[in-house]
């Protein structure tokens, strides 16, 4: 899971992308049965964020049926640790289907968000904190090669960037229209990088 906790914390240096920071996320407290829905029901424990397989930050928390309060600690430019509490309050919407679905409200904006991000003293949508994705931070060559890769590691066996064997238990009619896109992928990437030659020989003319 994604977003700060009491570990190396700084303030946000304005080239950081969603991918980078610790993220509190709605799905993953679902799944982890943190989301309760009986005003006397109340989940506690510790969120935490892992980096190369080590904890890299962690908070206290508790979840009641309509909000989050969060405990922690933060500190800013290497300073002082602050201790920080902080209330997030969930919201409902009703589900086409039945039931419904729980938000997080920034306590910023007062939107509703599915993601909470740690790039500051408070957790904030990643509009307030005006976070990009690292998608939109890539250039186009970059963002094809990106696409290329993950599209390699979903239908090939032991994937390289090499070889095009399809990955076990894979309908062959779904391998052979994701290839088909793998292969234009490819060669959008060919031709790009071929452009930016022509342009850097045009240069040197």
């Amino acid at each position: 899971m994604g977003g700060p906790g009491s570990g190396t914390w700084s303030r946000w240096n304005g080239k950081t992308t969603m991918e980078e920071i610790r993220r509190i996320d709605i799905r993953f407290l679902k799944r982890q049965g943190w989301l309760v829905d009986k005003p006397d029901q109340v989940c506690s424990g510790t969120l935490s964020w892992a980096s190369r397989g080590e904890q890299d930050g962690f908070i206290n928390a508790k979840c009641y049926h309509n909000r989050l309060e969060l405990d922690y600690r933060y500190r800013e430019n290497g300073g002082d640790w602050v201790p920080i509490r902080q209330t997030i309050l969930l919201e409902s919407t009703a589900c086409h289907y039945g039931g419904h679905r729980k938000w997080l409200s920034c306590p910023q904006c007062h939107s509703r968000v599915g993601i909470l991000c740690g790039a500051g003293k408070l957790f904030l949508c990643r509009n307030c904190y005006q976070l990009p994705y690292r998608s939109q931070m890539e250039g186009g060559i970059d963002r094809l090669i990106s696409q290329k890769h993950k599209l390699g590691d979903k239908i090939f066996e032991n994937y390289d960037g090499d070889g095009y064997r399809k990955r076990k238990g894979m309908h062959q009619k779904t391998f052979d229209r994701l290839l088909t896109r793998y292969l234009e992928i490819e060669g959008q990437i060919n031709a790009s990088m071929y452009g930016r030659y022509l342009a850097l020989q045009n240069e040197r003319l």
